[in-house]
């Protein structure tokens, strides 16, 4: 006997599922009468013949009536067989249009995400159309900032994050992108043949940044004299250094196009250390549209290698 409730929700049947047969045997008889043979039956299950075949006889005895018999390659419901098989048919009818809807409302839930203000300006927002080109169905939301963001808070999906060292976002699965050498780029009325010094070059960065200073440091560079011609914004550094306005600290990811067109030039010094890119989620699941573009991003990162 099963029981009856009543929530906010209207009539619920609790089912007590410690009485039900096991959803394998159920799935595979409700197939076998669809179908009108194990054989056909086994090859949607990716099963052998034989294992439907056991499956049926063992709801058959569990439930204590003939279901089906044989009929040379062929199967033949009893008139009770055909009164489950038609039940468990609505059934499982009714679970895959529930999921279906289920996955057509997140279908229509933007996909957001958090960017560093650099992936964002030089990767993401150049490249988006050719994503849009391969999934026009996905809408895109991009939040491009320097600071770390919540997006567990904010109900993200994904976060797209640089760092020097090790990973350490608590709540979060992190999945690597891409590495990329640090290295110094200027515009070619900076960057010419002849560069010798660079104590006396005006240079641009965040003051404050610590990976930027100490980057600084590893090439013999004393951050508090040189001449930074900064403004105060993070997302115009890569329009100052096109400008020649100054030297640029960054990853090469970023200035990839810059470098093959010629607006920058690089420095001709050693790389202090690397960028490495992850893609930041929350734990747990990922919606198919963020892994879409997970995977998609990666791909396009190690084209441009």
């Amino acid at each position: 006997q099963q029981k009856i409730s009543k929530d906010t929700r209207g009539i619920i049947l609790e089912i007590d599922w410690k009485t039900l047969p096991s959803l394998a045997s159920l799935r595979a008889f409700e197939l076998t009468a669809r179908r009108g043979n194990f054989a056909s039956a086994a090859r949607d299950l990716n099963v052998t013949h034989a294992a439907i075949a056991q499956r049926v006889r063992s709801l058959e005895a569990e439930v204590g009536v003939p279901l089906a018999r044989r009929s040379g390659r062929t199967v033949v419901l009893t008139e009770a067989g055909a009164r489950l098989a038609q039940h468990l048919n609505e059934g499982f009818g009714t679970i895959a249009a529930g999921i279906r809807e289920l996955q057509d409302d997140q279908s229509k839930i933007p996909l957001q995400i958090a960017a560093t203000m650099y992936i964002s300006q030089a990767v993401i927002l150049p490249k988006l159309h050719e994503f849009w080109q391969l999934h026009p169905a996905i809408q895109v939301s991009v939040m491009p900032s320097q600071n770390v963001v919540d997006i567990v808070a904010l109900g993200f999906d994904l976060a797209i994050r640089a760092t020097p060292n090790e990973r350490n976002w608590a709540g979060l699965d992190a999945e690597l992108l891409l590495e990329s050498e640090l290295i110094a780029v200027g515009a070619p009325s900076l960057v010419g043949d002849d560069i010798t010094s660079l104590h006396h070059l005006p240079w641009i960065w965040s003051p404050g940044m610590q990976y930027e200073e100490d980057a600084m440091k590893a090439l013999g560079l004393d951050p508090q004299r040189l001449r930074n011609v900064d403004v105060g914004a993070p997302f115009l550094q890569l329009s100052l250094a096109r400008q020649g306005l100054g030297l640029w600290l960054t990853a090469e990811v970023l200035v990839r196009d810059d470098l093959a067109s010629g607006d920058l030039r690089r420095v001709p010094v050693p790389s202090p250390f690397s960028m490495k890119y992850y893609a930041a989620t929350p734990v747990g699941p990922v919606r198919p549209h963020a892994r879409t573009f997970i995977n998609w991003l990666k791909a396009a990162l190690t084209k441009q290698e």
